[in-house]
């Protein structure tokens, strides 16, 4: 724009001056040195459109033209000097006109700059106060981003404490402030699933992907969820189409993070193996609780599955050996942390396997005491293995076995009124 500015000035002074020049070649000194300072006002803006034209950005182009102003209204005042000269020298009227002309352009010219630099530093001033704006919201999302992070540790003490009631308000209320967390929707999933409700957790988990699609927790989470929906569906197409998904979520999850854990601390291996399991898949069930018992050496949880998986295969002797195991291991959690209950759950199956019924009793009342209130399902999978136990052992052992189950289910029915009682 500077350089157009300028070869327009320099046509019009050509356009003027040179008729005259033409009439008399030989110019007084006055006049050719009014001329040279024109000349030179002419290269010295000319070296300044060229700096103009290679800075960078809107802004400071418009810095660029604001200066190259400056100098076209210096031009054009030599350029009225040397007209004046002319004038006196050739005395045309023409020159004089054109004098008048060009004071009027440049007045003209500068009340337009000054218009144009008024409403340039107006937008410069409401860009900066939106960006201000904007600064402050971000202060303020950053400060309520932390404060929901804060509140994660909270929840997840919460659930450790077996309150999935309040595990669940303090993540909501965590997403209040942080409703796009991929952390916080996953952490909600998997309290709901451990509490059964399936569908907020499908719910949960699903928008934690839609945030973050390669988020290894929540896709295990997500297919551990599609299995226990699966499970109680009826036989059919409908019921392997879910457990297909579950199977799909599993794999994706574990193929990202073969040592993925889940927030009790037990390999997402196992979900897989006891998916496998439950299709008859047996070999393909050992497979994956093995690699859960190389992810989790120290939980008994692995080794309980695969000692019932050796006995379907008539390894008894294999099976022993797992239980044997499996009685040390949730010992040694048990007393680690005595509300444990998933240990005094495995312990229990590996006393009942191991024929040590005089030890039944005591452990079954720890399993009463530490049983997650707001968790249905945790006495049900207890039954569900020790079922699976009785089906595989001794006649001896299996009558042993279903006494422990009938007291399990007489106290899962006197629980289940006792919470119709409190609501009604």
């Amino acid at each position: 724009m500077c350089r157009l500015l300028w070869i327009i000035t320099a046509i019009a002074l050509f356009t003027l001056v040179s008729p005259t020049l033409a009439q008399d070649t030989s110019l007084p000194p006055d006049l050719q040195s009014a001329l040279d300072r024109a000349e030179e006002a002419a290269q010295r803006a000319e070296q300044a459109a060229t700096i103009t034209d290679i800075r960078a950005g809107h802004a400071a182009d418009m810095l660029g033209i604001f200066e190259a102003v400056g100098l076209i209204v210096a031009v054009l005042d030599i350029l009225i000097t040397v007209l004046a000269v002319v004038g006196g020298f050739v005395g045309l009227s023409r020159l004089a006109s054109a004098q008048s002309e060009l004071t009027a352009a440049r007045e003209r010219f500068v009340q337009e700059f000054s218009e144009m630099r008024d409403r340039y530093e107006s937008l410069v001033a409401e860009k900066e106060a939106e960006l201000n704006q904007m600064r402050q919201q971000l202060e303020r999302n950053a400060d309520q981003a932390n404060l929901a992070l804060s509140l994660l540790s909270v929840g997840e003490s919460q659930y450790k404490s077996q309150d999935f009631a309040g595990a669940i308000d303090i993540y909501e209320r965590a997403l209040q402030l942080d409703a796009d967390n991929p952390i916080i929707h996953y952490r909600l999933g998997y309290v709901y699933t451990q509490s059964g409700s399936l569908e907020q957790a499908r719910q949960s988990l699903t928008r934690a992907l839609e945030i973050e699609p390669d988020f290894p927790p929540a896709l295990a989470a997500l297919g551990y969820v599609y299995r226990r929906i699966g499970e109680k569906m009826p036989a059919g197409i409908e019921r392997d189409m879910m457990l297909n998904q579950a199977e799909s979520r599993l794999l994706e999850a574990l193929k990202r993070s073969p040592k993925l854990v889940d927030e009790d601390g037990e390999s997402w291996w196992g979900s897989l193996g006891g998916l496998y399991r439950r299709r008859g898949q047996i070999e393909e069930a050992i497979e994956a609780y093995r690699q859960a018992a190389k992810v989790t050496p120290k939980s008994s949880y692995a080794f309980s599955n695969l000692a019932l998986l050796y006995m379907q295969q008539n390894n008894r002797d294999a099976m022993t050996e797992m239980y044997r195991r499996v009685e040390q291991l949730a010992g040694g959690e048990a007393q680690a942390d005595v509300d444990n209950y998933w240990a005094y759950a495995d312990l229990i199956t590996s006393k009942l396997a191991l024929s040590k019924f005089h030890e039944v009793d005591t452990v079954l009342a720890s399993v009463f005491q530490t049983v997650p209130p707001d968790s249905p399902y945790a006495l049900e999978l207890l039954v569900d293995t020790l079922s699976r136990l009785a089906a595989v052992s001794s006649p001896e052992t299996a009558a042993n076995v279903r006494r422990v189950i009938e007291r399990i289910q007489a106290h899962i029915a006197a629980t289940k009124q006792a919470a119709e009682q409190s609501t009604t």
